[in-house]
């Protein structure tokens, strides 16, 4: 049996506003602006503004970047954007 719309959407809609919710969390909380978040998932500002507002949900493959981009916070801290140089011996080190 079918559930009935109305069911449907509620679900849906609760879920878009949790969703709005915990991007707008990370993205204050790292101190990152909408254009930041933007550049660094590739996709527009507008895109997260409406992603933040509920009025879309993203399209899964800016959900991977978003839980890719929140993976390196959570466990490399900020990224820079530099990467690390690789140490050399100096004339004379073994």
């Amino acid at each position: 049996m079918a559930r009935p719309k109305r069911e449907i959407s509620a679900k849906i809609i609760k879920e878009m506003q949790t969703l709005s919710r915990e991007w707008k969390r990370f993205r204050t909380s790292n101190l990152l602006s909408q254009k930041k978040l933007a550049e660094n998932i590739e996709v527009s500002r507008r895109t997260i503004q409406d992603i933040e507002a509920g009025k879309i949900l993203p399209q899964a493959g800016t959900l991977a970047k978003f839980e890719r981009l929140r993976e390196i916070y959570e466990n490399e801290g900020k990224p820079t954007g530099k990467r690390k140089s690789k140490k050399t011996k100096s004339e004379g080190e073994f």
